[in-house]
């Protein structure tokens, strides 16, 4: 274990809540149109209702992507009718991605070509805009080893819409948001919502009257008193790099950046792995190729090559486990930064989360709360993975009022 901490250690007691802290400011800083790692993105949503009818749900994640029907019945219940899940390609066009999405929302609807309004939830980073009532993004760029040649620069729901018109002589309403906004939408009321899976980001509800009149510029045409805030939470840069942080992110396609993401999210921690391997055990031992390895590492599902020596066996696991808690460490430190910000330091709070990482790699949430618990003693997280909150949030974008 003293190997393992010098070559990654975890933080201590007081970095966390330091880091905590740091991550509360950085936050203050951004809503008041100041200099900050978090580039706190504010987005034209309140907290809608939705009006009755069908439509089409459409999630492009980091890795996989779904579309699902669904139906708004009069009391504001939404039933999803059938859903078809999708791999997103790692290199692929905004011609081909639409051509996918549309293939998809055929098989749900039945071919039916009836206007359904159409929401989706994004999982990259967008600059919201309000488009004829309805919420748009402009892509920003591309990230998670992921690209869509074409799109970035443009306003999604937009291109979509002529894309729809053009190859399907359909002309409905698309609205366009963040997946962690989504998220936060259909979250029955939670304040705070977050994503750990292939990436990493948060949202939480923002009181108007806490962000700068300069920074409320952005949201022009809106006037809600509260605004759904998209932190791209994995931008933080205030935490002490680690050397096999530096290694990843001197790989990765853009160093420099997401330096929170590069320690916690499913597209990285692998690759933290593999940065150390040699060091810790030796050239032999193969590197990973996904972050689910890594957890099959402590699930005891992976096959080790023949004739690694136990005590070699017992390093892998041990440093899986570590690159694990130090993920955690950091998901715990942007929460509670969180939870500073709105002055809930006490008690229970409902928190949202989605994600691969979060909900499969084992006792994620037990580890998270473990270190929440070390810099907010007084809370009590409640995670809720509401089946279907992320669906229910991009109906609402569809079809909300």
């Amino acid at each position: 274990m003293e190997e393992i901490d010098k070559l990654y250690p975890l933080m201590a007691k007081d970095d966390l809540y330091r880091n905590a802290k740091s991550f509360k400011h950085e936050l203050i800083a951004a809503l008041h149109n100041q200099t900050s790692s978090l580039p706190t993105i504010l987005n034209p949503i309140h907290k809608m209702r939705t009006e009755t009818g069908l439509g089409v749900a459409v999630a492009i994640g980091g890795t996989n992507g779904y579309v699902s029907s669904f139906r708004v019945e009069k009391k504001g219940m939404i039933t999803f009718l059938n859903r078809k899940i999708f791999s997103l390609p790692e290199q692929t066009t905004k011609g081909k991605l639409f051509k996918l999405i549309s293939e998809n929302i055929c098989k749900v609807t039945n071919g039916r070509g009836e206007k359904f309004p159409i929401g989706i939830g994004f999982a990259y980073p967008l600059k919201p805009i309000l488009h004829h009532g309805y919420i748009d993004g402009e892509l920003l760029f591309m990230s998670k080893g992921r690209n869509i040649e074409g799109l970035v620069g443009k306003l999604v729901g937009q291109e979509y819409h002529k894309f729809l018109i053009k190859e399907y002589g359909m002309d409905t309403t698309v609205a366009v948001a963040n997946d962690a906004i989504c998220l936060l939408l259909g979250g029955n009321g939670a304040e705070v919502a977050g994503v750990v899976g292939t990436g990493l980001n948060f949202a939480y509800w923002e009181k108007r009257f806490n962000i700068a009149p300069l920074k409320l510029n952005e949201l022009f045409g809106f006037g809600q008193g509260e605004v759904a805030i998209n932190i791209e939470a994995k931008n933080f840069n205030k935490i002490d790099g680690t050397k096999l942080r530096e290694t990843v992110d001197r790989k990765s396609d853009d160093p420099g950046y997401s330096l929170a993401e590069k320690e916690t999210a499913g597209a990285y921690l692998y690759k933290i792995f593999n940065a150390g391997k040699d060091r810790l055990i030796g050239k032999d031992f193969p590197e990973l190729t996904s972050t689910d390895q890594l957890n099959d590492i402590i699930t005891g599902a992976y096959e080790y090559p023949r004739g690694i020596e136990i005590s070699d066996k017992r390093k892998v696991i041990s440093f899986a486990e570590r690159i694990f808690h130090r993920s955690a460490q950091i998901v715990a430190i942007e929460l509670c930064g969180i939870l500073m910000k709105l002055g809930k330091t006490k008690g229970l709070v409902p928190v949202v989360m989605e994600g691969g990482i979060f909900w499969h790699a084992r006792n994620y949430p037990a580890l998270v709360n473990l270190y929440v618990n070390m810099i907010l003693p007084e809370i009590i997280p409640s995670f809720a993975r509401l089946f279907g909150s992320s669906r229910r949030g991009i109906a609402i974008l569809a079809r909300g009022i």
